[in-house]
């Protein structure tokens, strides 16, 4: 009898880490890894082709449409290679008895460790400097310390809470922003709730740590930056479609907002995001979760999921009402 199968979408960068970790993993489970690695999420008649004899697919930055899924009969799950599910058609997978699962928490430690890095990094314009350094200009810059500072964090999960723990030994007055509001971690990390508008008229930074839904889509536009405190510095290590890209930029040559750190964006390689024009950005290549830990996290959780659904045992990490 011939192995079940399991595609893989990734990028090519984590070929070299994870691909004979998760391909034996997955024989000695007893099923057949196939793999498809690009730079570039997949077209759609790429994925329905090797997608078409899977029973699980873990799935990267490629979209996965219904067509993908009517392409891919025996299909029971589709697991995110990472924790935003954006890229997948969930109500879609739902209608055709499809489990959704993503691998939360895995890549939590990852992304808040490079948050904080990124507010330093504008806070001391560390990039410029560096950059003018290489090109033989020797020159004093007045920073801003983070010490003292009100921040503001937008999204409350498991990476804002992580976030929120890194900032306690700087002494800043920390604001959050969710629906869903964890009052007990919120005592534990000295930190009190706000509303976004509280959040951008009081914070001298802000980190973006919220889903990508139809709820958030451009939540972050130039009517909200409008009202920011001048010389706000903000993060945005989240989805590319929370923040307006276009409002952003306009923010930026206003002087509304002093510096931005953009580790993604709406449109993802950003060969045409004007972000990349000006040095007022630090603009990163989607890298929030690279690192080693968070890289087999997520390999080994996507594998469990994809595993236990098929095999009858239940989505161990449902999304969006998938069981």
């Amino acid at each position: 009898m011939s192995k079940k199968k399991i595609l893989v979408t990734l990028q090519p960068s984590l070929k070299e880490l994870v691909h004979r970790h998760m391909e034996r993993t997955l024989a000695e489970a007893g099923y057949e890894m196939k793999t498809r690695y690009s730079w570039d999420p997949l077209e759609e008649a790429e994925i329905k082709e090797a997608a078409g004899d899977v029973h699980g697919f873990i799935v990267g930055l490629e979209k996965v449409s219904p067509a993908v899924m009517d392409a891919a009969p025996n299909l029971k799950v589709v697991s995110k290679y990472g924790v935003g599910t954006d890229n997948i058609d969930i109500p879609a997978a739902m209608e055709r008895g499809i489990s959704v699962s993503n691998c939360p928490g895995s890549n939590s430690n990852a992304v808040a460790e490079v948050t904080v890095g990124l507010m330093l990094n504008l806070a001391r314009n560390v990039q410029n400097l560096c950059n003018d350094l290489r090109n033989k200009q020797f020159g004093v810059y007045v920073g801003s310390e983070l010490a003292g500072k009100t921040v503001g964090i937008l999204g409350f999960g498991n990476i804002g809470r992580k976030v929120a723990s890194y900032l306690k030994p700087f002494g800043t007055r920390t604001l959050a922003y969710d629906l869903y509001q964890d009052r007990k971690a919120a005592e534990e990390l000295g930190l009190q709730f706000a509303s976004l508008e509280e959040i951008f008229a009081q914070a001298d930074f802000i980190s973006v740590h919220l889903p990508l839904t139809k709820e958030t889509n451009h939540l972050v536009d130039m009517k909200l930056l409008s009202t920011v405190k001048p010389g706000l510095f903000l993060v945005n290590i989240a989805r590319g479609g929370v923040v307006a890209e276009e409002a952003l930029f306009q923010a930026v040559q206003e002087g509304l907002v002093a510096r931005a750190a953009v580790d993604v964006f709406e449109f993802e390689p950003p060969t045409g995001s004007k972000l990349l024009e000006d040095d007022r950005f630090i603009v990163t290549p989607h890298i929030g979760a690279g690192t080693l830990e968070a890289t087999f996290n997520m390999a080994n959780m996507s594998m469990e999921n994809v595993i236990s659904v098929i095999e009858g045992k239940g989505n161990p990490h449902p999304v969006g009402g998938s069981k």
